[in-house]
């Protein structure tokens, strides 16, 4: 299947762009006063406007769309994407987020790993076969995604090769539920961020679709514009595939009035049917549920809020699920953010602490996997085990404000200034592609726990990269050394999905904070819980607040894998490392032409 192309554009409000194209485009602008609403809102999806929660604002597009246009294939379908930029003065690549990229590493999407950022005026055409499961595509430049640079993608596959597919009768293409958190400003305005008004990173509001309303906590009016309508039909059984693009730490709720969610799939993997009335996520992850249309025929809210830093501003949006030929709006009233749905048995608890003796919740630890695992990746001892501890660094401002000096930092809701680190180094990335541009760099840009520049202090910085042998079972154990109350933080991998071995917190009660020497002595002593029965697979987990988690996989897909938390504004501080798999001999050829990028320093002619 070929995607003719995407044009980014940067819009003055809610807009959106022409024919594949990204651009910037603005909220409620001429192209929204051609638009004419009605009952079902219909027509707002044929006009060039993008509405968002009806707050005015710049945004950037595709296609002047928010979401950008969904991508929906079949399994071993060619998926070619050209991607135009035409965003003034900004450059871009894209991630395919869940996208395994097996024998096309080099459109990945991360810049300075797997290409060079594309350039303004430029374009690039990726092209990939894709794993079958619900994904979604994203800026992975700067603050991109948080403005409005993301889409859904859909790899569908036959009914026999789904072990769920007996549990649904349809699974449309219109039943995409893709959830977002969104600003009222351009997300620069956040980074590094501010001292006294508006502090911090929490969003002002939240989208379902790209659609929403606002109520201002100020004045109290609310937008009027469209909220999200899903139609179903009576009797018939519904797949939902459901994403969290949020790009702020904070998790998403959603809850479905008066229906129970059968959650059949996590991260594009299949598991075991389990019932829930809410799901919590973080931003990266996705769950598939089905919506058994067996109750009267009416409208139900849907509900999605905001938790952890989300609750201050009471964070949160409405959809409705609409069953055919009934009513277009809910009978009840509208829930409240401190007056929402009932929300029964709970997916992925907050607290993570889930056990046979608790009957309202479900931790992702205790979904099984739909499929066979390979059976090395079950092993008692992985061929490789690193322990990855991560938390911020704090400045002092006499050492971050030196002159000749720019680190970068943020500007945490406390007023501090801060740094991410894993394993205590701050990611910085290469000055070219280590895919294709690896002999351009100098040997001296990589580092890792075992290898750390001799000049490195508290706030180490560096290309942090790890090397794995090609077909190594490998463990990972990333570790929460934050300790910040009311934050998990989610972490992706690309290239793979990972069975989840692991989740937990320390089982000595003595110890009120983990770190690493902890860790590993829990390790030593056979208490990090390991639980080897059909683990699920995922590619994006959080860590629980103050615990840890265990994953394993095989590494079997050759590259330089990017692994970091999901969280936008963490990213850009540091708060990621690539996995080197295999060698350059185990890769793929460099495609033809493939665009190059680095410093130009050449020497001075002396006259």
């Amino acid at each position: 299947m070929q995607i003719a192309l995407f044009e980014l554009q940067s819009q003055a409000n809610a807009e959106i762009c022409s024919a594949n194209n990204v651009h910037t485009n603005i909220n409620n602008t001429k192209a929204c006063q051609v638009c004419t609403p009605n009952a079902t809102n219909t027509v707002w999806s044929h006009c060039q406007c993008v509405l968002a929660d009806g707050v005015e604002r710049g945004i950037l597009t595709i296609n002047r769309m928010i979401p950008g246009p969904s991508i929906q294939v079949c399994e071993n379908d060619k998926v070619v994407i050209d991607v135009e930029n035409h965003m003034e003065g900004m450059e871009v690549t894209i991630h395919w987020h869940g996208i395994w990229q097996r024998g096309s590493q080099y459109y990945d999407g991360v810049p300075f790993v797997t290409q060079c950022p594309i350039q303004q005026g430029n374009t690039f055409r990726y092209q990939w076969t894709g794993n079958a499961g619900t994904h979604f595509y994203h800026s992975h430049t700067g603050l991109q995604k948080l403005d409005g640079i993301y889409g859904s993608i859909v790899v569908r596959q036959p009914p026999s090769r789904d072990p769920n597919s007996h549990l649904y009768d349809f699974d449309l293409t219109t039943h995409i539920m893709l959830i977002s958190d969104w600003l009222h400003e351009d997300a620069a305005e956040r980074y590094p961020g501010r001292l006294a008004v508006n502090t911090g990173q929490d969003p002002e509001s939240c989208l379902i679709n790209g659609k929403g309303q606002f109520r201002d906590p100020n004045t109290g009016f609310m937008t009027n514009t469209p909220l999200e309508i899903f139609t179903i039909t009576p009797g018939r059984r519904y797949r939902f595939r459901m994403i969290n693009a949020f790009a702020s730490v904070c998790p998403a709720q959603v809850t479905i009035e008066g229906h129970t969610m059968t959650v059949i799939a996590t991260d594009g993997e299949p598991v075991q049917p389990v019932n829930v009335n809410t799901i919590i996520s973080f931003s990266g992850e996705r769950y598939d549920f089905v919506i058994n249309a067996d109750q009267p025929v009416g409208a139900y809210w849907i509900q999605l809020r905001g938790l952890g830093e989300c609750g201050i501003r009471r964070v949160q949006q409405l959809g409705i699920l609409r069953y055919a030929r009934g009513p277009y709006q809910p009978q009840s009233a509208p829930p409240t953010y401190d007056v929402g749905l009932p929300q029964g048995v709970v997916m992925n608890p907050l607290d993570a602490q889930c056990n046979r003796d608790r009957n309202d919740a479900i931790c992702v630890s205790q979904l099984k996997n739909a499929q066979e695992i390979d059976r090395g990746i079950l092993a008692e001892k992985p061929d490789v085990k690193i322990f990855l501890p991560f938390r911020f660094f704090v400045y002092r401002p006499e050492e971050l404000f030196q002159p000749n000096t720019y680190n970068r930092f943020l500007v945490a809701p406390t007023g501090d200034h801060v740094i991410s680190l894993i394993d205590e180094i701050s990611y910085l990335s290469a000055p070219a592609p280590l895919l294709s541009q690896y002999d351009d760099i100098n040997p001296d840009q990589f580092c890792n726990g075992d290898n750390r520049p001799a000049n490195c202090g508290a706030n180490c910085m560096c290309t942090h990269k790890i090397d794995i042998p090609l077909n190594a079972v490998v463990e990972v154990i990333l570790i929460d050394e934050v300790q910040q109350p009311n934050l998990s933080h989610p972490f992706h991998l690309h290239g793979y999905s990972y069975s989840v071995i692991g989740i937990g917190r320390s089982p000595d009660t003595n110890v009120k904070k983990i770190n690493l020497k902890h860790a590993l002595d829990l390790d030593r002593r056979g208490l990090l819980h390991r639980e080897y029965n059909l683990p699920p697979s995922k590619d994006t987990l959080a860590v629980p607040n103050n615990g840890y988690i265990v994953l394993r996989f095989r590494a079997n897909n050759p590259g330089f894998w990017l692994f970091h938390c999901h969280f936008l504004f963490h990213i850009v501080i540091g708060m990621n490392l690539i996995l080197q798999v295999g060698t350059q001999a185990d890769l793929p050829p460099v495609p033809p032409g493939f665009p190059t990028c680095g410093d130009h320093t050449p020497p001075i002619p002396i006259n």
